[in-house]
């Protein structure tokens, strides 16, 4: 299991806590800890296709002949 689908499990797991609570202090709480780990799994998502274009790059420069 990835980090991404770790974070989205979290998420999960905070909205069924969510669901269960008959305290809406409290489910507004588990509702907004859900929205964070989302967030951090789609930042994570986003760094990690970032990292990935960018060895991409590297490996396509370094293939390239060098200009004389």
């Amino acid at each position: 299991m990835d980090i991404v689908e770790k974070f989205q499990n979290h998420a999960d797991e905070c909205r069924r806590m969510a669901r269960f609570t008959h305290d809406l202090e409290a489910r507004a709480v588990w509702n907004r800890m859900a929205d964070r780990w989302l967030t951090l799994a789609a930042n994570e998502k986003a760094r990690t296709v970032q990292l990935s274009e960018a060895r991409a790059r590297r490996a396509q420069a370094a293939h390239r002949p060098r200009a004389a």
